[in-house]
């Protein structure tokens, strides 16, 4: 390990992306070939807000090796969040190609399929990732996800408590089950199942906003307000843009009516 790599290793620990995308730039110069590098480059760089120049790197470094896998996910991955969804899904048919059985490759092709409302396609797609990586609460609670989004409640609501059986501390499930639970009606069921989620994440902003959906319909217009607040209190990000506009005017018709 060079000097500059060990250094940007220090840099990244301590989330000094600016240091840390200089000194891995440096490093990359002395071991141009270490891919491990280049992912590590590629991470910095999206933290500094530099995500073109990380797809650019990956893109360059696949040319000359193009059946770098961990690449390739991280590739994939970038352009989901990107919502560069045909290139995401170009990414993980690649890695199909290369590897059939690919178990995680196929979780992502399902998430893909999500964001683009075809859900019958996604749960297809959970469930090979399943059937080669075997059950996961991360897959269960995507597979309940689809469902919830056709309409199958349900159904949704079995799968999570499936996917809690598997991970009894997952706090995305506990929102996930809160969600089907306020679906169907059952606002005691869904308050309590929400308080958990919180209880096991407090950063898990969108409980917040789930809680105070729940605790409007409970008449507890108060608390439903004091919840709102607190989602608002997160950092804004670029997925979470509409459902903060749409929780903003939510507390100021509270105010008003409270006032």
């Amino acid at each position: 390990m060079n000097d500059s790599e060990q250094k940007a290793r220090i840099a990244m620990e301590n989330q000094d992306w600016h240091s840390a995308v200089l000194l891995l730039e440096k490093a990359l110069e002395e071991s141009p070939l270490d891919g491990e590098l280049l992912l590590f480059l590629a991470e910095a760089l999206c933290e500094t807000g530099g995500s073109d120049k990380a797809v650019a790197i990956l893109c360059q470094g696949l040319e000359s090796r193009p059946d770098e896998l961990e690449w390739l996910f991280f590739l994939g991955d970038l352009y989901f969040e990107r919502e560069e969804i045909e290139e995401a899904l170009e990414c993980y048919d690649r890695i199909l190609q290369m590897d059939p059985e690919e178990g995680e490759a196929w979780a992502s092709i399902g998430l893909v399929c999500f964001q683009q409302l075809r859900y019958g396609d996604a749960i297809e797609s959970y469930r090979k990732a399943i059937a080669l990586d075997g059950d996961s609460a991360f897959l269960c609670n995507c597979i309940g996800d689809a469902m919830m989004a056709r309409g199958e409640t349900d159904k949704a609501l079995e799968t999570y408590r499936k996917a809690l059986e598997l991970d009894p501390d997952d706090a995305q499930v506990y929102l996930s089950l809160a969600e089907a639970y306020h679906e169907l009606g059952q606002l005691g069921p869904a308050r309590e199942a929400c308080n958990r989620a919180i209880s096991l994440d407090a950063e898990l902003d969108e409980a917040y906003v789930a809680l105070g959906n729940i605790l409007l319909d409970l008449d507890e217009s108060r608390e439903a307000l004091r919840n709102y607040e607190k989602f608002l209190s997160f950092p804004a990000s670029a997925g979470n843009r509409e459902i903060r506009a749409e929780v903003g005017a939510l507390i100021e018709g509270l105010r008003d009516e409270l006032a």
